[in-house]
């Protein structure tokens, strides 16, 4: 499958990123804001439609009384917040508004993947962001996998998510991965970290994964407590289980959101400022605060977030590769690969799904800076994809033996639009100066099945001590210093 839109692949450098910021359209025209899919066949969309698109086809956001909580997106960030939104103040008047079907951004696209061995580019972590705040960086992604493992756990769904606690492998792809890997963790160590995360030789590598020799020469990086989820599955979960505990909790896909406008408080008035989210169908909802989940469309929005201290979108592109039956080749049974999969420090990020279904792909190196019509694939001759088959074949040889065209077993081929910031940090707070009911948790760096539980989290405590009446937003203490964003608070420049 390929498209007419192709988009030109850039391999994200710190060079291409900051390049990316500084143009004018870093920030998503209305005309590249979330589109209905033509080309692309994902995987995930395709085999899970969401009931809930459905059930809310149709219904108007409501007018005529005020929210208290309007959510912008409804992907694993929007999910979460209604969550524990439902969670903590379940008498609370919130509206979630999503452009498409509920999931079909980046959640609804990525890889699956719930965590990877945790401590890698610790040393440039700590010395971008010092030593205290690499520790939280890396010891966020922990606290948030237990966090969604401790959801899945309370509402009994892990079945319903298809939740696969085998762990996650990270094959080195030579010798000196490995050995930065192992000097990032011996760093971690001195500064107090106590790791899950360990690595294996060769010969424990070839036990866990069926791949050649030849490509585990160099060991890997191996997290017990992790392996793969269906996103779209556990973000349907989140928000039935947030419906059931919410009576004045509303959801509005194919809703688009035009403007978001702060009415201010009357001269005089200690009240704080209300907001108008205007969708482009015309409807005007009132709310006391709003929070943006918008990722990589984050930009569109919210200007402040346009130019190095913001977000710009990012294009990635995954295949889903059904591999031929092989049980005459060399074995009886069927191979499965149970782990989550990356190699090369997680460029190549694969999982098969359960019973030999196919397998998910995605390859660092088709990210495509600046980009977000997510309707755009690769074509079949393109460079990307061509290393992406023979990596399948190279290391995957007992699904796709000597003779296997990889290319005649692709069945699906989608993109989906990440949101980087410049120093890899998340956004999460408040973002807009001026505009203290204004939050948001974006620009997660392609991270963000692995960071937007416990930012999602942190964020929807800011939320309720803002109607609270706190003038002042927090973090916990373990939240990295780095991501936390309030723009409200600084002085005039």
């Amino acid at each position: 499958m390929s498209s007419s839109q192709t988009p030109a692949t850039n391999t994200l450098t710190p060079d291409a990123l900051l390049s990316a910021m500084d143009h004018e359209v870093a920030a998503c025209s209305p005309g590249q804001f979330p589109q209905t899919d033509k080309d692309a066949k994902c995987y995930w969309i395709d085999n899970f439609p969401i009931d809930l698109d459905r059930r809310f086809a149709g219904v108007a956001p409501p007018q005529d009384v005020e929210a208290d909580i309007v959510i912008i997106g409804s992907g694993i960030t929007g999910a979460v917040v209604a969550w524990r939104l439902a969670q903590q103040q379940p008498d609370l008047r919130v509206v979630v508004l999503e452009a498409r079907g509920i999931s079909s951004g980046a959640t609804g696209r990525n890889g699956g993947h719930i965590c990877r061995p945790e401590v890698f580019d610790y040393r440039e972590l700590a010395a971008t962001f010092g030593p205290e705040d690499a520790l939280r960086i890396r010891g966020l992604l922990l606290k948030s996998r237990d966090m969604m493992l401790e959801s899945v756990a309370e509402l009994g769904a892990a079945d319903k998510v298809d939740l696969r606690l085998d762990g996650t492998i990270v094959v080195f792809e030579n010798e000196e991965e490995r050995q930065k890997f192992q000097g990032d963790l011996a760093a971690a160590r001195e500064q107090g970290y106590k790791e899950e995360c360990y690595t294996l030789t060769p010969e424990e590598t070839l036990k866990k994964l069926p791949i050649p020799a030849e490509q585990a020469r160099f060991g890997s990086s191996y997290l017990e407590k992790s392996g793969t989820v269906y996103p779209r599955k556990l973000v349907s979960v989140l928000f039935e289980a947030a419906l059931e505990r919410m009576p004045n909790l509303t959801l509005h896909p194919n809703t688009p959101v035009s403007q978001v406008s702060q009415v201010a408080a009357k001269a005089g008035s200690s009240s704080s400022p209300t907001y108008v989210v205007t969708t482009d169908a015309g409807h005007a909802v009132k709310t006391k605060t709003v929070f943006h989940a918008t990722n990589g469309y984050a930009n569109y929005l919210m200007p402040s977030l346009r130019g190095k201290k913001g977000v710009v979108g990012c294009l990635a592109h995954m295949l889903g590769v059904q591999p031929p039956n092989n049980n005459t080749q060399k074995t009886t049974v069927q191979q499965q690969l149970n782990h989550g999969f990356g190699y090369a420090d997680f460029w190549h990020w694969i999982q098969q799904r359960p019973k030999g279904g196919p397998f998910l792909y995605g390859l660092a190196t088709a990210e495509c800076m600046n980009e977000y019509n997510d309707c755009a694939t690769l074509p079949d001759d393109h460079p990307v994809r061509q290393d992406m088959y023979q990596f399948l074949a190279k290391t995957f040889c007992e699904w796709f033996p000597n003779g296997v065209d990889v290319a005649k077993h692709v069945e699906y081929d989608w993109t989906g639009i990440q949101g980087f910031t410049a120093d890899g940090a998340s956004i999460v707070g408040r973002p807009n100066p001026g505009s203290p009911g204004e939050f948001a948790s974006v620009g997660h760096n392609g991270e963000g099945m692995t960071r937007c539980f416990a930012c999602s989290t942190v964020a929807t405590g800011m939320i309720l001590d803002y109607l609270r009446g706190e003038k002042e937003i927090k973090a916990p203490d373990w939240f990295p210093r780095a991501f936390f964003r309030d723009e409200v608070a600084r002085p005039s420049q």
